[in-house]
């Protein structure tokens, strides 16, 4: 007999988080809106945008980031971005 999942989503929920508020510019949020529903168009599933973050926020946690001198979140970005370049991995 196959396992019946429980809850909303595949993706198991993890346990331990811990929960943090941010602010987001509207053309972000729009832009994790269109994440979600491309997901789901292509036969994937709606993720929420606390899945998305999560997932973007440990494939950013992989990169070598330079972060020396860095006094600006115009910089931080380029860093990342650089960091993106360079990874192998």
């Amino acid at each position: 007999m196959a396992e019946k999942r429980q809850g909303r989503f595949r993706s198991d929920v993890k346990k331990g988080l811990f929960q943090t508020t941010f602010s987001i510019a509207r053309e972000t949020d729009a832009w994790f809106q269109s994440l979600s529903n491309e997901m789901k168009a292509s036969g994937g599933y709606k993720l929420p945008k606390s899945f998305i973050l999560r997932s973007l926020l440990n494939a950013m946690r992989k990169l070598k980031i330079d972060v020396s001198g860095v006094k600006t979140e115009e910089e931080l970005e380029a860093r990342f971005l650089e960091a993106i370049k360079q990874f192998k991995g």
